[in-house]
Parts: C-alpha cells; sequence; structure tokens
C-alpha cells in the first residue's frame, strides 16, 4: 500500500511538472537594454526590441533575469522594461531584415574574396535570429587557422555598423555547434569561447 502512495505522489509531482512551462516576457519599450548584471552600469549585451519575446528566470530587486530563446543568452533587464502581455502594436522601428541581408552579401563576398586570395575556405552561410542577433557558418578549418578572431572581428564590426547598434553574432561550425560569440562591450567587443 506504502508503495502505491509513492507511485500516486510521483506521478503527481511528474504531472505537475510537465504542466508547469514557461513563464514568457514582452519588451513594453521601444529599446529596453539586456544587461550582462542586474546593474545599470552594467555591459548591455544587446538592446531588444519592442514586442520581443524572452523567458522570466528569476526577479531580483527591480530586475528581471532573462533568457533569450533566439541567442541561449542570460542577462538582465528592468521590471519595467517587460510585461507578460506582447503589445498590440509594434511599429516598425528599424528594418533588421533589410540590414541582415545586406550584412550576409557583405559576408558572403569577404569569404569568395579571401578564398579567391588565398584558396580558403571561410564563411558558407549567415542566418539572421532576429532583430540584431545573428549567427555565422564557418568552415571547420577556418576555427583552426591563426586569423580567425581578427577575422572574426572585422565581421562582428560590419554587423555592428550595418546595426548601428550594439549586436549579437554567434560563429557555428558546420555541425551547428557553436564555437564563440562577439557581442558588444563597454569599450570593444567581447569575445567569448563557447562552454562546449
Amino acid at each position: 500500500m506504502k508503495n502505491i502512495y509513492y507511485i500516486i505522489i510521483t506521478l503527481f509531482l511528474f504531472s505537475f511538472n510537465t504542466l508547469k512551462s514557461e513563464e514568457k516576457v514582452f519588451a513594453v519599450k521601444t529599446i529596453s537594454n539586456f544587461h550582462m548584471n542586474p546593474k545599470l552600469e552594467s555591459p548591455v549585451i544587446y538592446p531588444v526590441d519592442l514586442g520581443n519575446e524572452m523567458i522570466l528566470l528569476s526577479k531580483k530587486d527591480d530586475w528581471l533575469n532573462l533568457l533569450d530563446k533566439r541567442t541561449g543568452l542570460v542577462g538582465w533587464s528592468l521590471h519595467e522594461n517587460f510585461s507578460t502581455e506582447k503589445p498590440a502594436k509594434i511599429p516598425q522601428i528599424k528594418d533588421y531584415d533589410k540590414s541582415f541581408e545586406i550584412f550576409k552579401n557583405r559576408v558572403m563576398n569577404m569569404s569568395e574574396s579571401i578564398k579567391e586570395a588565398i584558396s580558403i575556405e571561410t564563411f558558407l552561410d549567415v542566418k539572421h535570429l532576429g532583430g540584431a542577433a545573428a549567427v555565422v557558418i564557418a568552415n571547420d578549418a577556418w576555427f583552426n587557422g591563426r586569423r580567425h578572431a581578427n577575422q572574426a572581428f572585422q565581421v562582428y564590426e560590419l554587423w555592428k555598423n550595418q546595426n548601428q547598434s550594439p549586436s549579437f553574432l554567434s560563429f557555428k561550425n558546420t555541425s551547428n555547434e557553436e564555437k564563440f560569440i562577439i557581442l558588444s562591450g563597454p569599450h570593444r567587443p567581447r569575445y567569448l569561447k563557447s562552454s562546449e
């Protein structure tokens, strides 16, 4: 009989956990800063546009700890910047899709120029994650080269300049494994290795 109670309790707890869903919140300001830490002077990871969906992880004072599922990054934003209700009208402030198309063409042209000059395959594709976030798919051998970090920073600067705002750029290999990311920093872009 005792075992039956344990089974019932286990099933109840399991079903309770599976029914519990992620709490979604939406940016309610034109631009909301996504910070590294819950302090205004903390570095901004990138701006979050009006209506962007984030996952609420926790709260601390006036701050929300958030997960951006597009990029996989966790950061902080002020509570006043988000609501559980998605804004009804979201005006198009910046055309990130158009910026991305220009950026992708530049990256692919850069890759072609490098290949013609020194016969090395670099960038294979570029994907838009939305807003100021994108992914560059690079040839596996490129990550082992001496110049890959310098070239990655050049590509990041193209993306940041195209957006005219803090930006996020992930670099992945042909197996879709993230090798590192580059994002805006307080003084210069930050290069963060993936924790494989």
